[in-house]
């Protein structure tokens, strides 16, 4: 474990980290930072919970909106990608002769959502069955063809699938769902800090995620991006559901935490010094270490080189069960991402960071390639 681990992070000494993907991890720095703004709210919440916080929270929007690249006005912050999901699909107006398609590499709860939203309205809900692994945009087309017939209302797709860490070719998904007369959303959680965030180029009507994940900030914070005819109100009525200003209207779910969205500058401050100083381009490459490494000793990759996001990697591991490997790993105190895929095979992800370093792959493909030789 690099001494980044020590100066930037509060990690266990000891502890091998993979799984920095399902949760993220608080810096210090930005830990301090929300200790402070605590303080502060606390000495007069009357004014500092009021009409103050959500000029603040605009201005927080419009950093995040610079560093994504995106025009901040057509996004706002919120609790998290499954408060942003949730808004989306309480939103879009679904009745009997509507047709929704999600891929079965999303994120369960976002597919559970959109199964429920369809079986109140009367709606046709379609899970298409991605190939795994996935070795060509066409052949995801063509399941989506073979699987699809006719008109489409809303396709529900990920820029990075969580379990099985693929990067989606999310623009021809978008051109796909465009052809069938309908709207793509996009589950951008492993979006922001990790990859580019392209709602126009990719075609979406919104676009929804995290930025505890990649960046370090506090848990939780999201981010809602829409289009400008596309209207969407939280799934909470609360004070400012009615409000036409999207950052506002979006800024009061109730009593709420708002350190987290007021430390998401700092959080960003702080990752573009580690990118500026090359220590991600050191993880990517330590991801790819990492492909070669868990392939040598049996595991399968879960797509080609080309859907791979740069420092989350996802495996197959045949003939073991998720508990088995969890039960290796965990008596290693190595974090890591096991479950099962949507056809009930064993999945491994890992997501490399600042603090790993190669002895920490090495530890890892030991551990695997014991529980694989059994």
């Amino acid at each position: 474990m690099k001494p980044a681990a020590v100066v930037d992070f509060a990690l266990r000494e000891g502890l091998t980290q993979f799984n920095h993907a399902s949760y993220g991890l608080t810096s210090r720095r930005v830990a301090t930072e929300g200790e402070r703004l605590r303080q502060e709210l606390e000495s007069d919440p009357t004014v500092h919970l009021g009409s103050e916080l959500t000029r603040r929270l605009a201005a927080q929007t419009a950093s995040v909106g610079q560093a994504l690249g995106i025009d901040d006005v057509r996004m706002t912050l919120c609790t998290n990608a499954t408060s942003a999901a949730a808004a989306v699909i309480a939103s879009v107006p679904l009745n009997p002769n509507s047709t929704v398609v999600v891929l079965d590499v999303e994120y369960s709860s976002i597919r559970r959502a959109w199964e429920i939203a369809c079986a109140k309205a009367g709606a046709r809900f379609v899970l298409v069955a991605v190939p795994v692994p996935l070795e060509s945009t066409a052949a995801l087309l063509a399941a989506l063809d073979g699987q699809v017939p006719g008109q489409v209302d809303y396709l529900q797709v990920s820029a990075v699938t969580s379990s099985t860490a693929i990067r989606m070719p999310v623009s021809a998904l978008g051109a796909w769902v465009d052809q069938r007369g309908g709207r793509l959303i996009v589950d951008a959680a492993h979006g922001p800090g990790h990859i580019p965030v392209l709602p126009e180029l990719w075609g979406a009507s919104a676009v929804f995620g995290t930025l505890h994940k990649w960046f370090p900030t506090l848990r939780p914070v999201g981010f809602l991006w829409l289009t400008t005819e596309f209207d969407v109100r939280p799934a909470e009525v609360s004070l400012t559901w009615d409000s036409a200003d999207l950052v506002e209207r979006f800024s009061w779910p109730g009593t709420f935490d708002p350190v987290p969205r007021l430390c998401a500058a700092t959080a960003i401050g702080q990752w573009l010094e580690w990118q500026t100083s090359g220590l991600l381009d050191d993880c990517a490459e330590l991801a790819n270490t990492a492909d070669q490494a868990l392939a040598d000793v049996g595991a399968r990759h879960t797509a080609a080189t080309e859907f791979r996001p740069p420092r989350l990697r996802s495996f197959i591991l045949d003939g073991v069960t998720a508990p088995q490997v969890k039960d290796v790993l965990g008596a290693a105190e190595i974090r890591a991402w096991v479950g099962n895929g949507a056809s009930g095979e064993c999945l491994l992800r890992l997501a490399t960071h600042i603090y790993n370093d190669e002895n920490d792959v090495d530890r890892l493909t030991n551990r695997i390639q014991e529980v694989l030789s059994r």
